[in-house]
């Protein structure tokens, strides 16, 4: 039996679909929304029914709650799924729909407003015996403050925005000179981007590798944890590739790290599926506790591979009031699985956001591979939302069988109109540090001149290989017609004139 009739999922892109999969399987229908942005996007026409809530900034469409209230409504939704970002996370927005009488699938509001920042949930986390990085739990108000705590737990410390997410305003400290600057930027950013200037200290992690863990429990005090994921690698402390299980710790580690979830949990009364973050040092061997994420995440799909749950379906059933179905004990890792997120940015001018049409579209298949994507032939890009397009999940009885099928996936997948992370991830994957899980937080920063060079050469290369295309097409063309002179009448060479006509023509070949 369906738990609800029709879900409306308040989002876009490869989640937006990715959410409705699961409806559609479990016999309910499924309703979208969208922006002006999105109008044609694929999310819209996969969905049953859809419906406009603005103009395409987020703020006047996706992060509008009344608007999307109203489009619930008006489809007569019994149930809402945010998906990840946007409105994931926000208490008011889950009042909202319990207020208009539908079921938000995600954690209460009560719950969510126990934990409004990042700060109030390391607060819980000690209460709960869950490990936490040594620092004051409340925010800095000025730089000398700043210096004295810095002082007192000792550097390298990390200046983060209590407020924040997808590592906005997190700034690594490693001497008092540096403080000063690092202290306004970050709050400065901090308030950009969250409208709260609250930021706060903690000690930084010897060589950090990030590992998070899936908390699922029901609304009856019922707990399990579907083991961890990797998420080291990363840009801007935005994650690229997300793997589990970690190849970084060790089974007793794995164990703790479990019980500390399930405690934290318990502690709050939380249900459905949440994500625990945590740092983690390989040199020190402890781990200390971030924040938690009360959404699905964007790598859940690694967890699914090595479980065998399909966590949104799951997720839906917890929500309208299930039980759990499994213990810990059910629980069993099986292979390796890696998630690469495919984001339409150019790796080559910082991981600058691209938007554009798509003018090819090519994904991998294959046994162990798995492709969630928001676009197709044709499709749009705005430059208003986040940059990631798809996700790109491969899955192997090894980690490093995983990489091999990574690679060969990678390298038959074909996206072009926007340049995208795939040619970065081919050299990660043929880096022996990666192979042998030598890498922390830092990963892509210290190897940044490495990837340029190299991503350099490849991109001249093909321009090369596309030149030569082209040249050679134009020759076989003028020959079927008349012989190519040496030269024009008026003195100039054609090798100098078809690279002019290349240089202006729309028809490019990469």
């Amino acid at each position: 039996m369906s738990p609800f009739n029709k879900v409306l999922v308040a989002n876009r892109g490869e989640i937006a679909i990715r959410v409705m999969k699961a409806v559609k399987e479990m016999g309910m229908k499924a309703v979208a929304v969208y922006s002006d942005a999105d109008k044609y996007a694929p999310h819209v026409k996969y969905a049953d029914e859809a419906y406009w809530i603005g103009p395409p900034p987020a703020l006047e469409s996706y992060l509008n709650i009344e608007r999307i209230i109203d489009a619930a409504e008006k489809a007569h939704a019994d149930a809402v799924h945010p998906g990840y970002g946007f409105l994931s996370e926000n208490a008011s927005f889950v009042e909202a729909v319990e207020k208009a009488g539908m079921v938000f699938i995600g954690p209460s509001a009560s719950v969510m407003n126990r934990i409004k920042d990042k700060l109030e949930g390391k607060m819980i986390a000690r209460k709960a015996g869950v490990p936490t990085s040594p620092g004051p739990l409340t925010p800095i108000e000025n730089v000398d403050e700043a210096l004295k705590i810095a002082g007192e737990i000792g550097y390298p410390i990390m200046l983060k925005a209590a407020g924040g997410g997808a590592g906005v305003g997190i700034i690594k400290v490693d001497n008092p000179s540096e403080l000063a600057e690092a202290f306004e930027r970050s709050k400065r950013l901090a308030y950009s981007a969250f409208g709260r200037a609250e930021i706060y200290i903690e000690k930084a992690a010897i060589k950090p590798k990030h590992i998070e863990t899936q908390l699922i429990g029901d609304k009856y005090g019922n707990y399990v944890v579907a083991f961890e994921r990797e998420c080291t690698i990363q840009r801007r402390n935005q994650k690229l590739i997300e793997e589990a299980p970690s190849p970084s710790i060790k089974e007793e580690e794995r164990k703790e790290i479990i019980e500390a979830s399930i405690r934290f949990g318990k502690e709050i009364n939380y249900f459905t599926l949440g994500t625990m973050e945590f740092v983690f040092s390989p040199v020190t061997r402890e781990f200390y506790f971030l924040e938690i994420n009360k959404r699905v995440q964007v790598e859940h799909t690694v967890t699914e591979f090595i479980t065998g749950i399909d966590l949104v379906k799951l997720q839906i059933r917890l929500a309208a009031g299930e039980y759990l179905p499994f213990s810990q004990e059910d629980l069993k890792i099986r292979g390796h699985a890696i998630q690469f997120r495919i984001n339409a940015e150019d790796p080559l001018n910082n991981f600058t956001p691209q938007s554009g049409y798509i003018t090819y579209y090519k994904e991998p298949t294959g046994p162990g591979v798995r492709v969630d994507s928001g676009i197709e032939l044709g499709s749009w890009v705005p430059p208003y939302y986040d940059p990631l397009v798809s996700k790109l999940i491969v899955y192997g009885q090894s980690r490093d069988y995983a990489i091999q099928v990574g690679l060969r996936a990678l390298n038959d997948y074909k996206i072009g109109g926007v340049k995208t992370t795939i040619p970065l991830y081919k050299l990660i994957l043929q880096d022996p540090d990666f192979w042998e899980g030598n890498f922390t937080t830092a990963y892509i920063s210290e190897k940044a001149e490495y990837f340029t060079t190299k991503l350099k050469e490849e991109q001249e290369i093909q321009i090369a290989i596309a030149i030569s295309i082209y040249n050679r097409g134009l020759m076989k063309k003028k020959k079927t017609e008349q012989k190519v002179p040496i030269s024009t009448s008026n003195g100039k060479s054609n090798w100098k004139t078809y690279g002019i006509i290349f240089q202006s023509s729309p028809r490019v070949l990469w």
